[in-house]
Order: C-alpha cells, then sequence, then structure tokens
C-alpha cells in the first residue's frame, strides 16, 4: 500500500486550497491506496474558523476528514483521520497518528498544551507524535525526549526543508520516521508518503506499521 502520511483540506485548513472531496479521487488516480488527513490543528487556525470556544474548533477541524471520507467511501479508498497541531510559544508543528473523533472531542484543547503535556497525552492514548519538518526554515527540532519520531521527507515544493537534515536528525536519535507530501495544492499530490505490505484501513492498523518499521518512506 502506498499511503500519503500528510494532507490538507481546505474545509479544516485555512491555508490549503483543494476540497476534501477532491482529494481521495486525486491520489487513487496517482495510485496511492489510502491517504492520512493531517489538517492544523492550532489556536491560529481557530481564529480564521470562527469557532469561539475549543469545542466548537474540534467539530470544525473533524469537518475536513469526514468529508474526505465520506468521498473515500464512495470510491473504497480508506481516508484515515491524524492532525497537524501547533503548539504555544513555538512555530513547530507536531503530527499525531493513530487518533480518533473521539480523541478530538475529548480533548479539544490539546493546542493548548506544552509539548510535554501532549507527548504524556499521546503515550497514554496509544498515539504516535512526530515533528513535522523539524528543518524547515522556521522550525527548530525539539527536545527527542517527547517525540517519537519525525517526518524526515517532506515534499512540499513551496518550502526549505532540509530534509537531509532532518533525516540525520531522525537517524541520530533512533525515531520513528515518516514522508508525507503536505499537500495544500494541486501541485502536491503525490510527494511523499509511505509503502508498506500490510494493509492499512484504519488509525490503529497504521500505528501497529509505523511501530513495527515494516514499511518504506517514498521521496518523490
Amino acid at each position: 500500500m502506498k499511503i500519503e502520511m500528510h494532507a490538507h483540506t481546505g474545509e479544516a485548513s485555512p491555508c490549503a486550497n483543494v476540497s476534501a472531496g477532491q482529494i481521495p479521487v486525486l491520489y487513487q488516480q496517482t495510485g496511492y491506496d489510502a491517504i492520512v488527513i493531517t489538517d492544523h490543528y492550532c489556536k491560529w487556525a481557530q481564529e480564521r474558523s470562527g469557532a469561539e470556544t475549543a469545542e466548537a474548533y474540534a467539530q470544525y477541524f473533524l469537518n475536513g476528514y469526514q468529508t474526505a471520507k465520506a468521498a473515500g467511501d464512495k470510491i473504497g479508498f480508506p481516508v484515515l483521520l491524524g492532525a497537524e497541531a501547533n503548539l504555544p510559544g513555538s512555530p513547530n508543528d507536531y503530527l499525531l497518528y493513530g487518533i480518533t473523533e473521539k480523541f478530538i472531542l475529548q480533548h479539544p484543547d490539546l493546542h493548548e498544551m506544552t509539548l510535554k503535556e501532549l507527548y504524556a497525552l499521546c503515550q497514554k492514548e496509544q498515539i504516535l507524535l512526530l515533528q513535522a519538518h523539524p528543518y524547515r526554515t522556521y522550525c527548530t527540532p525539539a527536545d527527542p525526549a517527547y517525540l517519537d519520531g519525525a517526518e524526515s521527507y517532506n515534499g512540499n515544493p513551496r518550502h526549505n526543508n532540509q530534509n537531509e537534515l532532518a533525516k540525520e536528525w531522525s537517524q541520530k536519535y533512533h525515531m520513528i520516521q515518516s514522508s508525507g507530501s503536505d499537500f495544500h495544492e494541486l501541485e502536491d499530490v503525490a510527494k511523499g508518503g509511505i509503502e508498506t505490505s500490510i494493509p492499512v484501513t484504519d488509525t490503529r492498523a497504521l500505528y501497529q506499521v509505523l511501530r513495527s518499521g515494516n514499511y518504506k518512506l517514498l521521496t518523490s
């Protein structure tokens, strides 16, 4: 299976310009077998959404995934839920794999936590926390003690991701590695992801694959 690990929808990520309903079709046409929707979960996205409470924002956030999943179900294309969280006091972004809608609704304030608090919560709930594009120009590699891994390859063409540095850093600390297109625009389709021989149709299976290391990174 070829799986896109990092994609944003126009419905829930203010910086994305492709509607959620289009995305499963685009990826199926390029030979992928599943996609993880990782819309931004952060204060600036909440402010742009107009949601006045964390609870209302959680519902807004899920709209992109739910719309994409409904479109994927129609064509037999698995759409999984993930998130890209931004936390107070830093421009760094963190990818969450293994989450469910219930988790988001129960923890709508996750974007108000410290990295240490979010990591503790993820450990408790069996969710993997990976730093997204840790060497992108405006980012700083976080404390590996509070990470399961990192996005060692980010295929977005509009940023200087310094993927070689991200790969070296991930290997140095023996972290789980991921790859993703960081899909926001039509030109971003199929620029990254993972490939595995293990069937992945839900977030728990994805969690197990990432933990096992039985996959390879797609880097083009």
